[in-house]
């Protein structure tokens, strides 16, 4: 009888509180900063991509040779277009004729505008059409395909023209 008297003399057991998440210790809030920051880096470097792709998608959409609507006159304007967003102004808004279709060459690894030189200048000023018109379209949307946006080591040679 002893023991069951001792027994109900005990107090209940009183368990300590659950240990709150809050507030966090330092090494968390670097961890949470840490993350914050690579995150807006991310977003900000797709932002700038997203926007220094936009001419190029644009004129890839327009220059569709699937669409078959497009002029060699419209299509040699859209890729001027397209290279005054990504050249300097000064270095090729002036290039016509020749210079023109040598700094479109410049930019890409194989010729594709100073080959057909004579039927460009045909096609941009003559009325009648051009039976190999679509080819010239598609010579567009190669070069706008594969020089935008211009590498670094191909952006030194346009001063030349």
């Amino acid at each position: 009888m002893q023991e069951s008297s001792n027994l109900l003399n005990l107090s209940d057991l009183h368990l300590p509180e659950v240990p709150s998440w809050l507030p966090l210790s330092w090494g968390w809030w670097a961890s949470l900063l840490a993350i914050v920051v690579v995150l807006v880096s991310i977003a900000l470097i797709v932002r700038a991509k997203k926007k220094r792709m936009a001419p190029k998608k644009t004129a890839l959409r327009l220059l569709n040779p699937a669409l078959g609507h497009q002029t060699p006159s419209s299509a040699i304007e859209l890729v001027r277009q397209a290279a005054l967003c990504y050249y300097p102004r000064e270095q090729v808004a002036h290039l016509t004729g020749p210079d023109w279709y040598a700094f479109l060459d410049s930019q890409v690894d194989s010729p594709i505008f100073t080959k057909n030189e004579e039927t460009w200048q045909k096609a941009l000023y003559q009325k009648q059409k051009v039976e190999n018109a679509q080819d010239l379209v598609a010579d567009c949307y190669q070069w706008v395909n594969t020089a935008l946006p211009p590498q670094k080591r191909r952006n030194l040679s346009v001063g030349k023209y």
